[in-house]
């Protein structure tokens, strides 16, 4: 028995597929040349009018002002730490910045999240987000000032620890340029320094009294204990 092993010819490769298709019958997504070619060029033209064509400019902000104030020198590990997104870093250098210029033999100022929303142009939600990654990693501790006159706080008082200071400086930063023979600051308002600190767990604790007092009016009474004569 001999086997042909002659390439098919046109003819035979027409008569399978016609057999084929009487067989199985037509696909009912069938495309012909000519709509594959009509949705080549529109995919083309899709792609043209939508991945090729040039970015929107973002609105620009007008340049801030030159006001001198810097940014102290900072460690090095708040850039390596991968704990941190970007916002953070950008945050705990503005906390440095405001530390430094308020109060830079305590290392400990009072701030409000205000604040950070316009100086970082972020939310109120995202600020706090970058304050709990700083406190969770160690760089600042966080304490609630509340007001002496009603039950609500108003602003934080953040104190810069000794991971984000360099070596070299978490003994004493230099000494703010001043004139030796001025006057003292007056101690009549000394007063008013003396503020109360409450760590935040501990205010979070407080915060949330009320709502317990509340869902506890809410509970029936426990039944009479029965007797025994």
């Amino acid at each position: 028995m001999t086997i042909d092993r002659r390439p098919p010819s046109m003819e035979d490769i027409a008569a399978r597929l016609a057999a084929k298709v009487a067989l199985n019958g037509t696909r009912a997504d069938f495309q012909t040349t000519q709509t594959a070619q009509s949705d080549s060029a529109l995919r083309r033209a899709r792609s043209l009018r939508h991945c090729h064509r040039p970015a929107a400019r973002k609105p620009r902000h007008p340049s801030p002002r030159d006001t001198g104030a810097y940014v102290p020198e900072t460690a090095a590990r708040i850039e390596d730490d991968r704990n941190l997104t970007d916002g953070a870093r950008r945050c705990a250098r503005k906390l440095v910045e405001y530390v430094y210029r308020r109060n830079r033999e305590g290392r400990e100022a009072k701030i409000t999240v205000t604040y950070l929303m316009k100086a970082l142009g972020r939310s109120r939600r995202t600020v706090q987000r970058y304050l709990r990654q700083l406190e969770r990693e160690g760089y600042i501790d966080v304490h609630v000032v509340p007001s002496e006159r009603t039950r609500m706080c108003f602003g934080l008082l953040i104190r810069l620890m000794n991971p984000l200071i360099p070596r070299h400086r978490r003994h004493k930063w230099p000494e703010k340029a001043g004139n030796p023979d001025a006057t003292r600051e007056s101690q009549i308002n000394s007063s008013r320094l003396k503020i109360r600190k409450i760590p935040r767990h501990v205010w979070d604790f407080l915060c949330s009294q009320g709502v317990w007092r509340s869902y506890m009016k809410t509970l029936p009474p426990l039944p009479a204990i029965p007797v025994t004569v």
